[in-house]
């Protein structure tokens, strides 16, 4: 009885060591692209262009300068903006110094919690592709795209 205790216990363990353990690459990825909603949501674009490779480019913009350009014009339009983000994959590559990844973003101008008041909030939704890069010690975005969800 105390070695299937102790059998069980120690199962039970195991299981709750992997669910928590997280791929670190995927883990910084994750960090990333929460520090570049807050950036974006405290209205500071020089962060957020911060969080960008010096040859960021995607199919709207040739550089970061341009893309930062883009988001200063966006902030300027709205007084506020809250993210609500969901990392639906993240790919480390082979070498684990890049990665991609697929997230979607709900953009409000009011906070919310939860995907039911996304809803009623009626927010735009977006899907973005981001490729990711390791440079100095830390990640960047070094392309992307994205596209309107309806």
């Amino acid at each position: 009885m105390r070695l299937g205790r102790a059998l069980c216990a120690t199962v039970l363990f195991t299981l709750a060591a992997c669910s928590s353990e997280q791929d670190p690459v995927e883990a910084r990825v994750r960090a990333l692209v929460g520090q570049i909603e807050q950036s974006i949501e405290s209205r500071s674009v020089r962060e957020a262009v911060d969080y960008l490779h010096a040859d960021y480019t995607d199919p709207r913009h040739t550089d970061r300068r341009a893309a930062g350009a883009s988001l200063f014009g966006l902030l300027q339009r709205h007084r506020t903006i809250h993210l609500f983000s969901l990392i639906k994959t993240v790919q480390p590559a082979d070498d684990r110094g890049s990665a991609e990844a697929v997230v979607y973003v709900a953009m409000t101008g009011v906070p919310a919690e939860s995907i039911d008041a996304l809803i009623s909030l009626k927010a735009d939704l977006y899907r973005f592709e981001l490729g990711l890069v390791e440079d100095g010690g830390e990640w960047r975005v070094i392309r992307s795209r994205w596209e309107r969800v309806d």
